[in-house]
């Protein structure tokens, strides 16, 4: 399986993220796991790259939490100026399977949403898709 050079994990769960970055790391598959515990943090982080190569792979976001949820990251992610340049895939990950909320993603751009805590088969099957 190929490889990827990073993830960013936005949930504002510490537990969730151990147990994600705990499956992620085990797999062996991405160089580098980076954290954020709400939209805001994790849309901080992505103002901060100055080139589009800079960009995570994979963004495996929640839907519900505080600051900056899932849906206004994803519309402010939207907005930045590199997003074009990328081929970043936005994965969200949540308790939530309110078909209202998924038809909420899809008509932000979001295709695929997996159930928590992730799994390794999910997480492999997510990566062979990129």
């Amino acid at each position: 399986m190929k490889r990827i050079k990073s993830i960013l994990l936005i949930e504002d769960d510490e537990i969730t993220n151990f147990l994600n970055q705990t499956v992620i790391e085990e797999t062996g598959i991405a160089d580098e796991v980076i954290v954020a515990l709400n939209g805001q943090e994790g849309l901080t982080y992505l103002q901060s790259i100055k080139c589009p190569e800079e960009f995570p792979t994979l963004i495996l976001l929640d839907i519900n939490m505080p600051v900056l949820d899932g849906f206004s990251f994803v519309e402010e992610y939207n907005r930045l100026p590199l997003v074009k340049e990328t081929s970043t895939k936005i994965v969200v990950l949540s308790t939530s399977s309110n078909s209202t909320d998924m038809n909420q993603m899809r008509s932000l751009g979001i295709t695929t949403c997996l159930l928590k805590p992730l799994s390794e088969t999910d997480f492999r099957k997510v990566v062979a898709e990129l």
